[in-house]
């Protein structure tokens, strides 16, 4: 039996519908990217002329490996599993050199590119046999938008994203997410382009592993996703199948792999440090975090009062106060999102995931800081999807206008936030006063505020921060008796900068500059002996050129000629391009009659610095003695 006319009239208008509903997404997808970059802009504006902070000194600024892009084996000696990261940063300095801006530019353009995934990956949510018929996939489209605007918006990434080196980071995120998003496009694409999509995954799981160690879970990620939105019906494991057999097999294989992949080592008791007094081990680590994912969970539903560098207590034990009260409360959300599991997928999903993507840095790996903000930039999209999809379930049906209002609050408020958080970023001094004024018992503010002023020449700033250290934690903390021992000489008060380093020596025997710093300081108060004996305990520990300099300076105070010569020799082979040690060790042949050496060196000398005149005369007077004993022979 042929279709009517009408019918088929019907099914062509309704083809029509279909494809009008499918231009109508096309152009919200085109209207919430737009929206996703222009607030990632606008948030970040602010932060592009933000100096190096804290780790960017030793990863950015004093990392010869990212100097040239040719350096691949450095970079890789480095740290592997950061591999990446690393070469980011040479291709930055490849090309900006220490512009700012640059590094800068390329973390905000992660971070806009992750709320676009995070966009993504929330459409393909609802579009899974799960949720597909969900109450909320009607409004799966601005419960994208909302989710990806939290997450670009929220001041918690400002850790990941103004701070320069924690491209790790949002780096790592960003194909950790993608690598997400494709799996589900696999998933809910059979047929032979779902290989391509699988293919896709797997290529951005093995460029997340040479990113950051985080990347580890992705896999476990992936498990949750199949568990919470491609199983329809109750968790049952039939060993029957074939696919269960095989992906337990490559769970298997991919735990022996990660365990393989790092030395036990890992889990080793870390000692007390510069800047930690306290021996951390896997179970005073492991009580500790969870008061620490108490605070996170608490900033990113309030984001105020952040801080670098956290005075976060050790926990030795779970019956402490507040780690056995936080221990319940994360023991009763992990209650919650089992119960949750047949009731309300999402949030029960959202809880998990936030655990997940947290259990590389937040569980019995001990790690020397305790609390990081960067750490909660991936487990955040598991917040910003709850509170999303929450708020639409409990108002949107009463009172749609609220819900609107309420989304722009959040979202506003957090805008405002992120970008004033930017400013405390904008140099070390807001930086570490920042940090200081919220951590005020912790060290470490106040050793890097301190070290901030001397750099501005600040004296007596700096002498008050790092008096105030040694007040916090009197007798631990070489590194600021020495930064006072260097305060204290700049400003003329030679005994006491003798004094200070002194100290460091007692804190730590092994502390080059320290010995370095006292034997200058012996030098010029002609305590010529001593500062010999600084300078030599100094090489010992640390060789440099401008120790063997300042030994053979002494030496040739002392006339112990063919000891400065080969100072002033170990010297030149490190700094070639210096004309003082070519003009010193001259001086040194001279006195002991080896002219033609000198005329040599005081010809580099020249070479080096052609208007000095002293190596001009001096140089003549060489070839003068050199023309007397010829003529002698």
């Amino acid at each position: 039996m042929k279709p009517s006319k009408k019918s088929e009239k019907s099914v062509n208008k309704n083809k029509g519908k279909i494809n009008d509903q499918s231009g109508g997404n096309t152009i919200f997808n085109r209207i919430g990217g737009i929206a996703i970059v222009i607030l990632g802009m606008l948030i970040y504006a602010n932060s592009f002329d933000c100096g190096f902070q804290f780790d960017d000194k030793h990863n950015i600024l004093d990392n010869e490996a990212i100097r040239s892009l040719s350096n691949v084996k450095q970079m890789w000696d480095i740290n592997h599993s950061r591999f990446l990261a690393f070469y980011s940063f040479a291709i930055n300095f490849h090309y900006g050199q220490y512009n700012v801006w640059g590094y800068h530019f390329v973390n905000m353009l992660i971070h806009v590119i992750n709320a676009a995934v995070v966009f993504w990956i929330v459409r393909l949510l609802f579009k899974s046999p799960a949720l597909k018929d969900h109450s909320l996939a009607q409004h799966q489209s601005s419960i994208a938008l909302i989710t990806a605007l939290l997450f670009v918006s929220h001041p918690l990434a400002t850790g990941a994203v103004t701070y320069i080196v924690q491209r790790m980071a949002s780096m790592v995120a960003m194909f950790y997410f993608l690598s997400i998003a494709l799996y589900m496009k696999g998933r809910l694409n059979p047929g032979k382009s779902a290989y391509v999509y699988f293919a896709g995954a797997l290529t951005s799981f093995l460029l997340a592993i040479l990113t950051k160690e985080n990347a580890y879970t992705i896999p476990f990620a992936i498990v949750l996703m199949e568990v919470f939105f491609f199983s329809t019906k109750k968790i049952s494991i039939n060993f029957r199948d074939k696919k269960i057999i095989v992906s337990l097999l490559a769970i298997v294989a991919f735990m022996i792999f990660t365990v393989t992949s790092f030395s036990l080592s890992i889990f080793n008791p870390l000692p007390p440090s510069t800047f930690n007094t306290t021996t951390i081990t896997s179970s005073n680590y492991f009580f500790t975090q969870l008061s620490v994912i108490v605070k996170y969970i608490q900033l990113l539903i309030l984001p105020i009062n952040q801080n670098l560098d956290y005075d976060f207590p050790i926990a030795n034990s779970i019956m402490e106060g507040t780690t056995l009260v936080s221990g319940i409360f994360l023991l009763s959300l992990v209650g919650l999102a089992i119960y949750l599991y047949n009731k309300n997928r999402i949030l029960s999903f959202g809880i998990f995931w936030f655990f997940l993507t947290l259990s590389i840095e937040s569980s019995i790996i001990p790690i020397s800081d305790v609390i990081f903000e960067h750490r909660t930039y991936i487990p955040s999209f598991g917040y910003f999807l709850i509170i999303t999809c929450l708020i639409y379930q409990l108002l949107y049906q009463k009172n749609k206008s609220l819900t609107t209002l309420l989304f722009v609050f959040l979202i506003g408020s957090n805008t405002v936030l992120a970008s004033q958080r930017n400013k405390v970023w904008k140099d070390e001094i807001t930086l570490w006063s920042d940090a200081n004024s919220k951590s005020p018992n912790k060290a470490r503010p106040l050793i890097n505020l301190g070290y901030a002023y001397g750099k501005l020449q600040q004296w007596d700033k700096a002498i008050n921060a790092f008096t105030k250290v040694n007040e916090i934690e009197p007798n631990y903390h070489a590194a600021a008796y020495y930064n006072l021992g260097i305060a204290y000489w700049t400003t003329g008060q030679k005994e006491k900068s003798m004094e200070n380093y002194s100290l460091a020596i007692k804190v730590d025997p092994k502390y080059a500059d320290a010995y370095y710093g006292r034997g200058v300081c012996y030098y010029y108060l002609n305590e010529q002996d001593k500062a010999l004996d600084d300078y030599s305990k100094a090489i010992a520990i640390l060789p440099r050129p401008e120790l063997f300099y300042n030994r053979g300076m002494i030496y040739s105070n002392k006339k112990m000629w063919n000891e400065a010569i080969a100072d002033y020799s170990k010297a030149i082979a490190t700094t070639p391009n210096n004309p003082n040690l070519y003009y010193s060790r001259a001086s040194a042949y001279g006195s002991i009659n080896k002219w033609e050496l000198a005329a040599e060196d005081f010809t580099k000398t020249l070479q080096l610095d052609p208007q000095n005149k002293s190596a001009a005369s001096n140089r003549e007077f060489a070839y003068t003695k050199i023309k007397e004993l010829q003529n002698k022979k």
